[in-house]
């Protein structure tokens, strides 16, 4: 289980005994911390998202490649 799924569990865990009480106090605070823990699970998934490393497609490398080669290949230019 991921920390973000783990945080979403313990947020339902939390509604589910705010359901199971009468005090309105208590039932209010579990729902505030359900919520804290929704946002904690969301900050999860977004620091998750960052550490996905992006590779470049086949096609992109050869692009890059190819201006690389046409552009070393190229020269000196004369400015005008």
């Amino acid at each position: 289980m991921t920390i973000d799924e783990k945080c979403m569990a313990h947020a339902r865990e939390c509604v589910r005994l705010a359901g199971l009480t009468d005090d309105q106090g208590v039932r209010n605070q579990l729902i505030a911390l359900a919520r804290d823990w929704i946002i904690a699970a969301r900050k999860e998934e977004e620091d998750d998202d960052s550490k996905v490393l992006v590779f470049p497609s086949a096609v992109e490398r050869s692009r890059r490649h190819g201006l690389r080669m046409s552009l070393r290949h190229a020269g000196p230019r004369r400015l005008s």
